[in-house]
């Protein structure tokens, strides 16, 4: 997604920001929790993006506004040609940028253009701020595989998972010299997964090679590395997967794994009648040049991998 449009303060995009989301449908209560916590903003230290759809990030809007806290208003729709007296003095003052990925012709909020405007404003914040989040509704699925999110209403289906990740990285400490001994190889129906360390006692990575066979006897391999807090967070993901896969979901939008080697991505896709799932390290470098790798298994195969990558992490922690 692109800024097609912008209006207002544009050094505002310098700044650190903070998004706040919310469903529609909220508990009761919920102002109170959200009241508080604007109340915990200060126009000196904070900026935050925000949309205007539903009625609580309306009304979050509107305080923003009032207590003269810089804000970015994120729209779902083409810039609009006339404004309210608030919005036009927080222009003026300078406490205000408006921004849309849309272009002209969307004249209305619609289901995708606003899917699309919480997954920019994700993107572009530092830190996101959910009031509340429906389950199974289009902000869920937009959230999956964002790290940087505080719930003011508790309950949300990954804070279970982040806190899984957090303790298994909690758990992780470099041990040198041995673990250039540990391996595993799964076959699988197209070539071969091995697993092992990089252990040259400089620094310590895990490897996952993917090695199919080419023509001319030649072999393909493909390979993902890893250090230890990064594999913590890659088999939190795999089993995330694994769940949604299993019940025949897909991968869930913006799950990512972050890695010094280059961040990871999941997609799926059909391959000779088989259900594939990809998983792609990437990592760019100066003068526009890239260092992409893939290894992809099929769906049913997740287990081996999910079950190797568990071996390897308490190898790491003996």
């Amino acid at each position: 997604m692109k800024i097609l449009s912008k209006l207002g303060n544009e050094t505002l995009m310098q700044r650190e920001k903070t998004a706040f989301l919310c469903s529609r449908k909220t508990p009761d209560g919920l102002e109170y929790l959200v009241g508080k916590w604007l109340l915990g903003l200060s126009d000196g230290r904070d900026c935050i993006m925000c949309g205007n759809q539903s009625p609580m990030e309306r009304a979050v809007f509107t305080m923003l506004l009032q207590r003269n806290i810089p804000t970015i208003l994120c729209l779902a729709e083409a810039m609009p040609a006339r404004w309210g007296d608030d919005v036009r003095d927080a222009l003026a003052a300078g406490r205000l940028l408006v921004i849309t990925h849309c272009d002209a012709s969307v004249h209305n909020v619609t289901a995708r253009s606003a899917f699309d405007r919480n997954v920019l404003m994700m993107s572009l914040a530092q830190k996101i701020v959910v009031g509340c989040c429906t389950k199974g509704g289009k902000l869920e699925r937009a959230l999956a595989g964002f790290d940087n999110v505080e719930y003011l209403a508790n309950g949300q289906p990954w804070l279970g998972r982040m806190e899984e990740v957090k303790q298994e990285q909690a758990k992780c400490e470099v041990k040198r010299g041995r673990l250039g001994q540990w391996s595993r190889a799964l076959r699988l129906r197209r070539g071969t997964i091995y697993l092992d360390f990089n252990d040259s006692g400089a620094e310590t990575y895990f490897k996952i090679t993917h090695s199919v066979s080419a023509e001319g006897g030649e072999y393909r391999r493909q390979t993902l590395f890893f250090d230890c807090k990064e594999l913590a967070e890659y088999l939190s993901a795999m089993r995330l997967l694994d769940g949604k896969l299993r019940s025949g979901e897909g991968v869930p939008p913006g799950l990512m794994v972050s890695s010094l080697s280059g961040d990871i991505t999941f997609a799926v896709a059909q391959s000779g009648g088989a259900t594939l799932l990809a998983v792609t390290q990437r990592k760019e470098y100066d003068g526009g040049k890239q260092r992409v790798n893939t290894v992809s298994l099929a769906v049913g195969e997740l287990p081996m991998l999910v079950k190797g990558v568990e071996e390897a992490l308490q190898e790491w922690r003996k």
